[in-house]
Formats: structure tokens, sequence, C-alpha cells
């Protein structure tokens, strides 16, 4: 068993780390943090010259021969150094929207879209969640009732879709097959510049971290669309959310690895600069073991994710694998954050250490793409319990 990396993906490690402190640094972070700014699309356009966006893609449009979900590890834990923000912004397009639509769209949706996901020119969004469901996505009331004409009109609405307001294209999960099981009789609708659409209205929420990657409440009243704007099959929309999932708890626990690195690699740097009681504070026992206890924690982390990694590069079926990562990744980055922040002291609770902007953004990590709850669900059924 091999634990080191290939040399493209160390070369990949060490371009991304260059990409992040040239393009990324604390002070241009927390300015759009403090701001609730979006990053501008140009740092994803400069993102995508590292090749990052191809990871899942086809060859016919990445350009691999294969897809490779340990360079996205490798990549998504340099990028969270930076921000956890961003890498979800990154991640929606590249890890689990693009994919789809690249696995399931027509070749008109996917001429039209994929590229420019890879040339990090589009912003994607996912119309999924709803006041009523949240964890159960599958009791989706968002109807698409179809025309005489063979279109459909949607009414309904969503919660925390992020990005709605300045995505490039939203995928819409409506219920088109009201009679059928609530699993079945979803479809996929394509939707292009949502953000500006008549018949969509949106309302952004004033979240307690994340908030370069601003969350919308949405109202959708009589959207009409056409049958091209079906992602895959009709019905077929629960199908169309279960393949990205995988990969999307994979990069989350990847997203909790690489921020709780960073932590680590800060506090270890300040601790050992900081004099207390005639020594620095990093030479304290008490702390030097909460410190050892967060490294450990992070370093088996990393192994399920590189282990769920391992699985979907080779074709495997990861479930367990896959949850495991996102829950052990997520917890990780919470405890390492507060953990964290405390050891800093006075200077963590200031802004510009950059605790409080991880300490806020890692409780969501917790909940969003699967709380740690289903997780476990999922696990213990994989485990036959």
């Amino acid at each position: 068993m091999d634990f080191d990396l290939s040399f493209e993906h160390q070369t990949l490690r060490d371009s991304a780390r260059r990409f992040v402190e040239n393009e990324l640094p604390r002070n241009k972070v927390l300015k759009w943090v403090s701001d609730k700014e979006e990053p501008p699309r140009e740092l994803f356009t400069k993102m995508a010259e590292l090749g990052v966006y191809n990871f899942l893609m086809p060859p016919e449009y990445s350009g691999l021969d294969q897809t490779d979900p340990i360079g996205l590890v490798v990549f998504v834990q340099e990028l969270a150094r930076a921000s956890p923000a961003i890498c979800t912004i990154y991640g929606r397009s590249a890890v689990i929207l693009g994919p789809t639509i690249a696995a399931l769209g027509t070749k008109a949706q996917k001429d039209a879209i994929v590229p420019n996901i890879i040339d990090g020119k589009y912003v994607m969004a996912l119309g999924l969640t709803e006041p009523d469901a949240g964890s159960d996505a599958a009791s989706i009331k968002t109807k698409a009732v179809e025309q005489p004409d063979g279109s459909f009109l949607i009414n309904g609405s969503k919660q925390y879709t992020t990005q709605i307001a300045s995505a490039d294209w939203l995928i819409l999960i409506a219920r088109s097959d009201p009679d059928k099981e609530k699993h079945e009789g979803l479809t996929a609708f394509l939707i292009e510049n949502p953000g500006k659409h008549p018949n969509i209205e949106h309302h952004r929420l004033d979240t307690m971290g994340l908030s370069v990657a601003p969350t919308y409440t949405v109202s959708i009243k009589d959207l009409k669309v056409t049958p091209d704007q079906i992602l895959g099959e009709r019905g077929k929309g629960w199908q169309a959310v279960l393949r990205s999932l995988d990969m999307e708890r994979l990069y989350h626990g990847a997203i909790g690895v690489g921020a709780s690195q960073f932590i680590v690699d800060e506090v270890v740097d300040y601790l050992n600069q900081r004099i207390a009681f005639g020594r620095p504070l990093a030479r304290q026992q008490a702390i030097r073991h909460k410190l050892v206890d967060m490294q450990m924690s992070i370093d088996a982390a990393r192994l399920m994710t590189y282990r769920a990694a391992a699985k979907l590069a080779a074709g495997q079926e990861c479930h367990r694998e896959a949850s495991m990562a996102k829950l052990s990744g997520a917890e990780t980055y919470m405890r390492v954050a507060n953990t964290g922040l405390q050891l800093m002291g006075g200077y963590g609770y200031c802004v510009e250490s950059g605790m409080p902007m991880h300490f806020t953004d890692a409780k969501l990590f917790e909940i969003g793409g699967g709380a740690m709850e289903i997780q476990r669900n999922i696990i213990a059924k994989e485990m036959g319990l």
C-alpha cells in the first residue's frame, strides 16, 4: 500500500499552494468576507489555467485519459487553506453540477456549458432544498406541470440556493409526476441566468459564515421551460442528484482536512513565537498535547479522504468511505477551529488572524451536503445495521 503522492500530484500540490499564496492572500480573502462580496470571476479563470476543473470531466472535454479524484483531493486541500467558501463555489461547478451535466446532458447542453465550466467561466447553482425538504430532499413540492404544447410550468419555492443571483446556470429539481413515489417523478431542468429571470425571485439570507458564497430563498412563479431544458430523463431527477453525492462528500472531507491543517500550522507558528511565563507557549505540555490531538485527527481524516478517493479512482462503490470522509473532515474542522481559536487567545478572536472566519465557516460543513446525522445513517446502513 503506497501512501505517497505521485510526482504529478506532488507537482499539482505545489502549483496549487503557489496559486493560493499569490492569488488569495489573507487580507484579500478577509476583505471579501467583511464586505460579504463574491470573489471576482477572474479568480476562477486563473484557477482553471491549473487544469483543476478537469478532474471529473469526461475525456472528450477534459483531455484526461480518466477522471482523477485523488487530484481533486490534493487541490481542494490547498484551496481550503485560503477559504472553504471559495472551495464551495469551485466545487459546485467542478465537482457536483458540471460532471452531472457532462454525464446526463444532451450534446447541445454539454457543448454550451461544459467547456465554459472547464475554463472557469461559469458559476453554477442548484435548486434542490425546500423549506420542508432538507435532509429529506426527495419530499420536494415544487411542481412542474406539463402543458398542452409539451412545455412545463414550474411553481414553488427553494431554500439555501447558493449563488443563484450570479449563477450562469441553475439546475432546478421539480416534481413533474406527482402520482409517483416521492423518489420518482422528479425532473431536473436547466435554467440559464436564473438571477435575471423575471419569474424567479430571490432573497439573500444573512448567514453565520461563507459570506463570499451567498445563499438565497427562491420563489418560482409560472416559470415556463421547454423539453430541451430537461437534464437527463424526465422523472429521473433524483438519480441526477444521487450520482454526484459521493464526490460531494469526498470534496467536503478534503475541505475539512485542508482548512484544519492550515489552522494547526498557523497556531503552531503563533505559539512558537508567543512568550508567556518565560518561554514559548508551544513548550507548555498541556498546549502541546492539544496540538498533537488536533494533528492526529487531521491525519486520520486525511487518510479516510484519500481512501475514498482511491476507491472512486478505481471505479469502485464507496458510499461508506465517502460518508466517513465527509463526517471525519467536517467534525475535525469544527473541533480544530474551536481549539485553534482558543489556543490563540485574544489574537485568535481578532478577525485579522483568520480564526473567526474558519470558526464560522466550519459549522456549515457539519450541516450542508448531508448533515452529520445523515452520514452516520448511511454508514450504519452500509454496516448492515
